[in-house]
């Protein structure tokens, strides 16, 4: 890779000990993907999901906090996600385990370095977003593929390790997502039917990720029907990354850059594959369930906004869950405080259900909690969630949010 002045001087070690850590790991990073160079970058977003950091990680991270301040500066701004674990709701969780503690042990560890920790990821609109056509270092892929496709801002798919190295030097190495060559589409497909609500976009996305199945490839979509809101296309894009390992999506006169196909796809001839009502029962039916019996229903992946909140609030209003359910509705902490003032989490609890914020199900130790509560048959909206957690033993049913609370409150997964 080629290396100007100053990223010549923090691989001599003239900017300290972290920016020399940093730059070489990261130029081992570019050569592996062929990068030519590093791209200057602003903002950071950096996962402090304890499951994933593990004690080694954070070992580290204090390793780095322990440097002289001179040694570790800082060239970007950085935030950390999902700070103050619900201390109650884990405690239910995984009565073995201090999750609140644990975490913020790592979101410590963190805030030394100068990382400011945040609440949620910027797909939960809670954190800023970088602007079109910025480069960025991002570790959620969640907010990746958002950020690539939906704000038309640049970034791959940066490992844990990657995203802090470039706290410490301001760039990232130049390839993937950060050169238009890779940002046209490569494959094309159009929907016959409007998807109605999150849980069915985010099928369309796990319909086309499991064809594709390849970071490199883009898929441009074309829409029947009326203009998705963001909330859809983030389920869309979530779906699209964790069943297909995308990192960029088009959606035809939506996304920024997909004015129409032939800005897509850079003026490439392409012939779009259809996808149907029926692929989407035939996908849904894969997972089925009709009737069994409920152990828990995780609404998140991602958090839910305030409007979702007040929509299961208003379900659940005269109702109880079943005392066989347990329903766990995840949203940031700022949203969580907004539903307190408002009553609505009054509503959930009175009802039986359980207004959380913290990591997401999926990344809390969720095999751990299956194994405790002896839990197997889920529902939840999130069809990203539900191919994660089938990797941890559960038995889940995607559907819709409604569908979700009406069956938390029978016990049984209902139609």
């Amino acid at each position: 890779m080629k290396l100007n002045d100053l990223e010549q001087a923090m691989r001599d070690g003239d900017h300290g000990d972290a920016a020399q850590w940093a730059i070489t790991y990261q130029q081992r990073v570019g050569e592996f993907f062929d990068a030519e160079d590093f791209v200057e970058v602003r903002l950071i977003h950096i996962s402090s999901d304890r499951e994933t950091i593990g004690d080694s990680g954070l070992a580290f991270i204090e390793e780095l906090a322990a440097l002289p301040a001179e040694a570790r500066r800082p060239r970007a701004f950085a935030t950390a996600d999902f700070r103050g674990f619900d201390a109650d709701a884990f405690q239910f969780l995984l009565p073995g385990r201090d999750l609140s503690a644990q975490s913020e042990e790592v979101v410590n560890a963190l805030a030394k370095l100068g990382v400011a920790t945040s609440h949620a990821y910027v797909n939960d609109h809670s954190v800023t977003a970088p602007g079109f056509g910025e480069s960025c270092g991002y570790s959620g892929t969640p907010s990746v593929i958002y950020m690539n496709s939906i704000v038309g801002a640049r970034c791959n798919f940066e490992a844990g390790p990657s995203t802090l190295a470039a706290f410490f030097t301001g760039r990232v190495p130049r390839y993937g997502f950060h050169l238009d060559s890779h940002r046209r589409a490569t494959d094309a497909f159009k929907l016959d039917f409007e998807p109605q609500d999150v849980s069915e976009w985010g099928a369309v996305g796990a319909l086309i990720g499991q064809r594709l199945n390849s970071y490199w490839r883009v898929p441009a979509i074309e829409l029947t029907g009326g203009r998705p809101s963001i909330l859809a296309l983030n389920h869309l894009g979530l779906c699209l990354a964790s069943y297909g390992s995308h990192a960029m999506f088009h959606v035809i006169g939506i996304t920024p850059e997909a004015h129409d196909w032939q800005t897509a796809s850079g003026s490439v001839s392409m012939m779009p594959e259809v996808l149907t009502r029926s692929d989407l029962d035939t996908f849904f039916a894969t997972w089925d369930g009709m009737g069994g019996r409920l152990d828990v229903v995780p609404l998140s992946t991602p958090q839910l906004t305030l409007t979702e909140v007040i929509q299961v609030a208003e379900q659940l209003a005269g109702h109880r869950v079943h005392p066989d359910t347990t329903l766990l509705v995840y949203t940031p902490m700022e949203i969580k405080q907004a539903c307190e003032q408002l009553g609505v989490k009054a509503t959930i609890e009175a009802a039986g259900g359980r207004l959380v914020h913290g990591h997401d199900f999926f990344a809390t130790f969720a095999k751990e909690i299956r194994e405790t509560h002896g839990w197997e048959r889920m529902m939840t909206h999130s069809v990203k969630m539900a191919n994660i957690c089938e990797g941890y033993g559960y038995k889940p049913t995607p559907a819709s949010i409604e569908r979700c609370v009406a069956s938390a409150i029978a016990g049984r997964i209902r139609k």
